[in-house]
């Protein structure tokens, strides 16, 4: 019986440790962040950083089209300036070809002297546009420098980013800083290429986690159904146990009465001895009292 409760304690242990594993592990599956979590988080990261190139591409673009457009038309200006410019100089030359030719008037002369101030404040105010263009276009190259490198270290997060959650082919961004397009400046094109395979990944994701969740849903079954074997278990071990004390009660029960009955034999046995040793000496007696009687009348015949 000992033997079989041993028995019964040892597998009941056992069985209490596999659902304190399980539960562990089922606790580990509840409390931590699922790889799902982390990997959606990941693509929501990747997806911002995108959108950020995106954002900061079209407004690069947008900047470099309105500074192409207006230094076009500077230009266009410009040479318009240039041409006026040497078109007066062309009348200058025919004037003073025509002032050495013959003389000129006072009036002629006051009128052509405004006329030359006037060209000299149109070139003046070319120069000056010009060079305000210059700086803009300084300023511009500055700023172009500045968010290629905020694309750079973009760029670098989300290389990270697609590292990470190993989309099963190398997609990485390569900054084309002569590129014309977001596409060509960033070296891939997100919505033809990168987006799909993000797609197909979250699809992926989302089966392993439906797998993931019937594998939980079945440990949670075999953790409820081994708690259920624990407690027939340690309801078959407690009345083992009670049987065991019973039969345990029964046995210092008997052994008491076994020491109890030992005991009033032994007294009897001692009591029988005196009384055995007494009818012996009492015989004793006896025969020494026949003996004398016995002399006595032996030598009364004589």
């Amino acid at each position: 019986m000992e033997q079989e409760s041993d028995a019964v304690a040892e597998k009941v242990q056992s069985l209490e440790k596999e659902v304190a594993d399980l539960e562990a592990q089922l606790e580990a599956l509840r409390s931590g962040p699922s790889e799902r979590e982390v990997l959606e988080k990941d693509k929501s990261m990747l997806e911002k950083d995108v959108q950020k190139f995106h954002t900061i591409i079209e407004e690069l673009t947008n900047a470099i089209v309105m500074v192409e457009k207006t230094l076009k038309e500077k230009e266009k200006e410009l040479d318009a300036k240039v041409q006026e410019q040497q078109r007066i100089s062309e009348e200058n030359e025919e004037l003073k070809k025509r002032i050495d030719a013959q003389t000129v008037n006072a009036r002629d002369a006051e009128r052509m002297k405004r006329e030359l101030q006037a060209v000299e404040r149109d070139i003046v105010e070319t120069e000056l546009a010009r060079n305000a263009w210059e700086e803009k276009s300084w300023d511009l190259d500055v700023t172009i420098g500045h968010k290629l490198k905020e694309l750079e270290s973009l760029s670098i997060e989300c290389n990270q980013a697609l590292r990470r959650i190993k989309l099963g082919v190398n997609y990485q961004y390569v900054l084309n800083t002569k590129g014309s397009t977001p596409a060509e400046v960033l070296g891939i094109d997100y919505k033809a290429t990168l987006k799909p395979a993000l797609d197909e990944f979250m699809d992926n994701i989302k089966k392993s986690s439906k797998a993931k969740l019937e594998e939980l849903i079945s440990l949670q079954q075999q953790s409820v159904e081994n708690a259920s074997k624990i407690e027939s278990k340690r309801n078959r071990l407690a009345a083992l146990q009670s049987r065991i004390d019973e039969g345990e009660a029964q046995l210092n029960l008997l052994k008491k009465e076994i020491e109890d009955y030992t005991s009033r034999c032994a007294v009897e046995a001692k009591r029988m001895l005196e009384d055995v040793q007494r009818e012996e000496h009492n015989l004793d007696l006896v025969e020494k009292e026949a003996e004398e009687f016995f002399k006595i009348r032996t030598s009364m015949k004589s």
